[in-house]
């Protein structure tokens, strides 16, 4: 089965905005550490062990799960489980190896052997949750 569009459709629910800083600032580590008082506009409920816990079952032995951590677009949390909600909908026997940011982006690592298109998913997903603010 091909979800692409289901996912696209995920991501046209949300309006994705970059991180906009004050002029001076390279990333969001640098003005958070100056301005740590900001923190909590990036973070949000969803964080790590909110989806460990709630994917537990769809993680396998010796494998990450989750290491999206703060700061993050509160956004994307919202999109990820959206989409893993649906992944696991259509393959109960769906893994999530890792998810996590690095160099900016969203990386989605996980297996089906019932979505023909995982792939294109991971890399819809990498190329649409990236923003250059979160790279440090």
């Amino acid at each position: 089965m091909k979800i692409l569009d289901q996912i696209q459709s995920i991501f046209d629910k949300y309006e994705l905005h970059s991180i906009t800083l004050p002029d001076g600032y390279k990333n969001i580590y640098t003005f958070l550490k100056e301005y740590p008082e900001f923190i909590g506009d990036f973070q949000t409920e969803k964080d790590d062990t909110y989806f460990i816990e709630k994917y537990k079952r769809h993680i396998p032995p010796f494998y990450y799960g989750f290491a999206l951590g703060a700061p993050i677009i509160s956004s994307w949390n919202d999109i990820i489980d959206e989409i893993l909600e649906l992944c696991i909908r259509i393959d109960p026997n769906f893994e999530i190896h890792q998810i996590k940011i690095k160099y900016g982006s969203i990386c989605f690592y996980v297996y089906s052997d019932v979505i023909e298109d995982i792939l294109d998913v991971e890399q819809l997903i990498e190329c649409t949750l990236y923003d250059s603010a979160l790279i440090y």
